[in-house]
């Protein structure tokens, strides 16, 4: 194992079975985390559908766990459906009985519906449902669990993974309102649990290489559009967590509980590249969010 970071500590990732939950699981266990990885997936051929009649998105607890275990890391699955509170507190409370601690939370799960379009006049409550009961309320649940454990602990992160989408100019308002949700909520959470010594952040991944992603890319039949131009500025899974990682141990991090980070500006402000040695260049849209999410905490903060 290259890194070592996070020897020693205790981290629960959600929606760890494929896209950028199952990277950010690799990459923690690599830094030397052991992970739990909650998914509903646990073997491989019992994923969702692309769409009905369409092909499966391939991905799995097992699969992940395997390529752990095989690279040398610790992990364990956990499969769960996010959207039961009597399942969450459960897995909690198992991960706690197990290893005395949940140093890291990285809320990464998101319920994005089969033939999802995206637009109002598409999207009915039933995406609605898929998007938000996965994508907010399971977010909120795990960190309503996790926060006495780390309460009790002194210390520990919470890490939403939400999207500029909540800012930006953006074609799905129900994909807009999610993320503006979550933002708001690392917000919240990390002010209640300030004085406790726990940070929360949220942070903005932009194109990454999930499986779904290059499925589209290499078939334009499935109706989601994937330019190769996104594919050039896209990253992988893992670079997401390399930034969870260099988080974690710095030492400001109180300091920087609340804010939302755009990764590209976690890569530079911490030096760390991708996993294939590339750190792409601070792109406008980046620096532009920065700037203002910066300038609106210190009004905050003042």
């Amino acid at each position: 194992m290259e890194g070592q970071m996070l020897k020693g500590k205790i981290a629960l990732v959600s929606g760890a079975s494929r896209g950028i939950g199952a990277g950010i699981a690799r990459e923690l266990a690599a830094q030397g985390a052991h992970v739990v990885l909650a998914a509903r997936t646990l073997n491989e051929g019992e994923g969702r559908n692309w769409h009905a009649g369409g092909p499966t998105v391939p991905g799995s607890l097992a699969e992940n766990v395997a390529h752990i275990r095989a690279s040398g890391g610790s992990a364990e699955p956990f499969q769960i459906d996010l959207r039961d509170k009597a399942q969450i507190k459960k897995m909690v409370a198992h991960v706690v009985a197990e290893h005395g601690k949940i140093d890291i939370l990285a809320n990464c799960a998101m319920g994005f519906p089969a033939d999802y379009k995206g637009d109002i006049w598409s999207s009915d409550d039933t995406d609605w449902d898929a998007m938000m009961e996965i994508g907010v309320r399971s977010k909120y649940l795990l960190a309503h669990f996790v926060s006495p454990v780390m309460m009790a602990q002194g210390h520990g992160l919470i890490v939403n993974i939400s999207a500029g989408a909540s800012k930006d100019e953006y074609y799905s308002p129900m994909f807009r309102m999610a993320m503006a949700s979550v933002d708001r909520m690392t917000s919240a959470i990390a002010h209640d649990l300030h004085p406790h010594g726990v940070s929360a952040v949220s942070v903005w991944p932009r194109w990454v290489r999930t499986e779904r992603v290059l499925m589209a890319a290499e078939n334009t039949d499935l109706g989601f559009d994937v330019s190769s131009e996104d594919l050039a500025q896209s990253d992988t899974p893992e670079f997401t967590g390399r930034a969870i990682a260099h988080l974690f141990c710095d030492p400001d991090l109180t300091g920087r509980s609340g804010r939302c980070f755009p990764l590209l500006e976690l890569a530079h402000h911490y030096g760390f590249a991708d996993i294939d040695g590339i750190q792409p260049p601070l792109d406008q849209t980046s620096q532009l969010w920065s700037a203002r999410l910066n300038a609106i905490w210190d009004i905050l903060a003042s």
